[in-house]
């Protein structure tokens, strides 16, 4: 399987993109923990890249796609994976057609950007083990998987999230439609449980590979 996962901030694409990894042994790559791994090291690259996320926007393509590539390439043809966020313009979806031909995209929809602004104001992530979460969920503060303190992202504000969304809409909403008429496209209501959600995508995973074995 080589499969991404797209959606707006707050839709859940970090919630799901690992569980997902698990259940199908899958190489979990998340574009965003890329980028802030850069940012965290004060790289070259990490300070153009802070100068856009910090602002909520889209990091470069061609910048992206170099870190993606590196990735990508370590990962051998026998293995699947799972791709979590990206491409998310179509700059990078015909930048990454030169990369990898994916079999599918999970697109997480949620049509009530109040919920995205919402979620994504209580959002909490581990810097630990990368568990997200929410201030509903750990009210303590401290991540249960492995016990760390959780933290708020830097960019989770309310101007931020809303330009992030408006900016989903714009770019990425286009490159989901390409992929839907591919007919590769796997849609989430998304707006439901956790495991509301994550039960549809396994579900529609399973039933999209089954039908494609039998062409």
């Amino acid at each position: 399987m080589k499969l991404a996962v797209l959606g707006a901030p707050g839709s859940g694409k970090g919630q799901n993109t690992g569980r997902i990894a698990q259940k199908y042994g899958l190489r979990h790559v998340v574009v965003g923990d890329i980028v802030k791994a850069e940012i965290r090291n004060k790289t070259e690259v990490g300070k153009i890249m802070y100068d856009y996320t910090s602002k909520g926007r889209f990091v470069p393509s061609d910048i992206v796609m170099e870190v993606l590539a590196k990735q990508l390439n370590t990962i051998s043809p026998q293995e699947g994976f799972i791709i979590d966020t990206a491409p998310i313009n179509m700059d990078q979806y015909n930048k990454m057609k030169d990369l990898v031909e994916l079999d599918a995209v999970i697109s997480l929809v949620v049509k009530d950007h109040n919920i995205l602004r919402r979620r994504t104001l209580n959002r909490m992530i581990c810097p630990n083990c990368r568990a997200v979460t929410s201030v509903i969920e750990s009210p303590d503060g401290i991540c249960k998987v492995c016990g760390s303190k959780l933290e708020h992202r830097y960019d989770d504000n309310i101007e931020t999230i809303n330009f992030r969304i408006a900016q989903y809409m714009r770019e990425t909403v286009p490159v989901i439609e390409e992929f839907r008429k591919q007919d590769k496209l796997i849609e989430i209501n998304a707006e439901r449980s956790k495991e509301d959600v994550f039960n549809e995508i396994c579900q529609k995973i399973d039933n999209f590979f089954a039908k494609k074995s039998l062409k």
